[in-house]
């Protein structure tokens, strides 16, 4: 158990019936400011487990090298998805031949008593409170998106062909990717969780909450989940990570369930512009590439 100042914190990995584990994941601290990042490679692609690496690598030396506390955090965490973005793609362009890794994204920012996060994917963030489910990230796949249009039920998506399908990850195409973002105050008791789909495929919400609620270090509740999952999805079970934070005694309040979620279109003007200087820089790089094989 790690637990300095209001917070502990525990994760797990395992690589279930895959050969290797494609999941990446990290719990930073800097000052007063917390950074947990997790990314599951996509196993259609090569080199997804890279993908995940530069991702929370990437993460780790952004929160070393910015002034604490975090001015604008869901800046910084747009920064960090299309920063990491950018330099998956340029790793990719840089193999012989070319490859496409690719990974989603979930990475949640804990300053001043609030929680911010932002994804793409359908890797997922969760926010317990006295054992229910206060908020949780909506997938970015092609089966969320058939059921929000009513098309589909839930359960119809656990069986759905096309249900590894998704809509938005990190690497892949040239264009910046569509980051979400969130945030949400904390009080004591809650708990933050991100997982890869191995955790939430396998495992109920319910399970989730009496396990990461309980009264027990969440280093070994991580791990039961882990395991859990992999148990009941065996043998066709998929890599499996779960990482989560527990407030202990926040100085801020809140209301259940008061979600604070800003409209996508709300970015800065030098946010924009940093986007347009990264994409003319994946350009000129490709385009550098593709001159030196003709």
């Amino acid at each position: 158990m790690t637990l300095i100042q209001r917070y502990e914190t525990g994760g797990s990995s395992r690589t279930g019936d895959r050969r290797n584990n494609q999941d990446r994941y990290i719990c930073t601290r800097s000052g007063d400011t917390w950074l947990l990042c997790l990314g599951d490679g996509l196993g259609g692609h090569p080199r997804g487990e890279v993908a995940a690496r530069i991702l929370v690598e990437n993460s780790c030396r952004l929160l070393e090298q910015a002034a604490k506390p975090i001015s604008d955090p869901q800046r910084f965490l747009q920064r960090i998805m299309l920063e990491s973005h950018a330099r998956i793609r340029q790793f990719g362009q840089q193999q012989h031949p070319p490859i496409d890794p690719r990974t989603t994204a979930v990475t949640a920012l804990i300053q001043d008593d609030t929680a911010y996060w932002a994804h793409a994917g359908d890797s997922r963030l969760y926010l317990f409170h006295e054992g229910a489910v206060i908020s949780r990230t909506t997938d970015h796949s092609y089966v969320e998106r058939l059921r929000s249009q009513g098309i589909i039920t839930d359960r119809q998506k656990q069986t759905h062909p096309q249900r590894n399908c998704i809509t938005r990850c990190l690497g892949g195409s040239p264009g910046m990717p569509e980051v979400e973002l969130g945030q949400c105050r904390l009080r004591a008791g809650d708990v933050l969780m991100l997982c890869s789909d191995g955790l939430w495929s396998s495992v109920s919400s319910e399970s989730m909450s009496k396990t990461l609620c309980a009264e027990r270090p969440l280093t070994d509740a991580t791990r039961a989940l882990a395991k859990e999952a992999a148990n009941a999805a065996f043998p066709g079970s998929d890599n499996v990570t779960v990482l989560a934070l527990r407030v202990h005694s926040p100085s801020g309040r809140r209301e259940a369930g008061q979600i604070e979620k800003p409209p996508p279109s709300q970015q800065p003007a030098d946010l924009q512009a940093a986007i347009a200087e990264l994409q003319n820089a994946i350009e000129s790089f490709e385009a550098e590439k593709q001159q030196e094989r003709s």
